[in-house]
């Protein structure tokens, strides 16, 4: 056991000393673990402290972020979202993109929610809790254009119909697209002609 933790801390020092600036990485490591111990108070402070240093700035920000999305801060995480996806890394936009998807569904923007959700599968289509978000998102949407047709007696009918013809288009694409994946996927399936059971 004290060879393991003399190793691990070795290869902690060597790798905090071969950073440009080792304060910023440390201070991120205690912000992540904080954060995944629940203590976002301590988190925010770390974060914080890694931010005055402007060294990746947009993932700082956007842990930033998920920390005000779990205090329950949702203008704090949106902004904070905002910086975050000025960034190179794809992966960091879709999470981004993904969370604050996640926020609008809550606050029941679900037109945002929807917009998120289709940015987000343009950077990751293969993605199922996007797909499955967007779904949820559309639904909502034409519950509410339900609910403001009956009280209006279809006034704007003729403004949402162009709105949810574009949505239907755009969900029957992604399924076709999933369809087609799905058919390839089990062509490529190779039998032995043994049961596995």
């Amino acid at each position: 056991m004290e060879k393991f933790l003399l190793a691990v801390t070795t290869v902690l020092i060597l790798f905090l000393s071969s950073c440009s600036n080792p304060a910023v990485y440390y201070s991120v490591w205690r912000g992540n673990n904080a954060f995944a111990g629940g203590d976002y108070q301590a988190a925010n402070t770390a974060y914080l402290k890694a931010l005055e240093s402007k060294v990746h700035s947009p993932y700082v920000n956007y842990n930033l972020a998920n920390v005000y999305y779990a205090l329950g801060e949702g203008d704090a995480a949106a902004a904070e979202w905002e910086k975050a996806v000025f960034t190179s890394s794809r992966e960091l936009m879709f999470r981004t993109v993904y969370n604050r998807g996640l926020l609008e569904f809550e606050t029941g923007n679900y037109e945002d929610a929807f917009g998120s959700f289709r940015d987000a599968l343009e950077l990751k289509s293969d993605n199922m809790d996007a797909k499955i978000n967007l779904e949820y998102s559309l639904r909502r949407m034409n519950a509410n254009v339900d609910v403001t047709e009956s009280s209006a007696a279809g006034a704007q009918k003729s403004d949402n119909e162009g709105t949810s013809d574009e949505i239907k288009r755009i969900l029957e694409f992604i399924k076709r697209k999933d369809a087609g994946l799905w058919s390839v996927r089990e062509e490529n399936v190779i039998t032995t002609g043994e049961k596995d059971w």
